[in-house]
């Protein structure tokens, strides 16, 4: 595939962001673009989908890309519907603890949670995309604690 120069790229990822990002931004969204990660059409865009589902999320955390690897990967593999237990089970194999409320938050969108509930994997991938998210940060905060108890 062609790479993108800078002002192409840049343009691609506002317009399927949805709005404009700050010279600032992307400076910081810059090197992330590399040999393993190439400054093509297809990643600009999938970046910018990640953006807009994890707005407050940096980008720059490659633990944060790898979790909306993760996430992708799982919708993929799986059939086109899943019932709330077996996203819990899921949940469970990827050792993914979620407290129940977050839960609930994060079913808002979608008139709440139930076990019983046969939801569509492109409805759950906000959900999904949490999830790990919210497992990467649990994960970064014990580190960190840790770090400070040691100092």
């Amino acid at each position: 595939m062609k790479k993108l120069d800078q002002k192409e790229a840049r343009s691609l990822f506002e317009e399927v962001l949805g709005k404009r990002i700050s010279d600032a931004s992307w400076y910081r969204l810059k090197p992330i673009f590399g040999d393993d990660f190439p400054l093509i059409k297809q990643n600009v865009t999938w970046l910018a989908e990640v953006k807009k589902q994890l707005p407050k999320c940096d980008l720059r955390l490659i633990p944060i890309v790898n979790s909306v690897k993760v996430a992708n990967q799982l919708i993929a593999g799986k059939e086109s519907e899943i019932s709330g237990k077996e996203l819990l089970e899921l949940f469970k194999q990827h050792n993914i603890a979620i407290h129940p409320n977050t839960l609930t938050k994060w079913f808002k969108p979608l008139n709440g949670f139930r076990k019983t509930r046969v939801y569509e994997l492109k409805e759950l991938y906000p959900v999904i995309l949490a999830a790990h998210t919210y497992k990467l940060r649990r994960e970064i905060n014990t580190v960190t604690q840790s770090i400070v108890k040691a100092s």
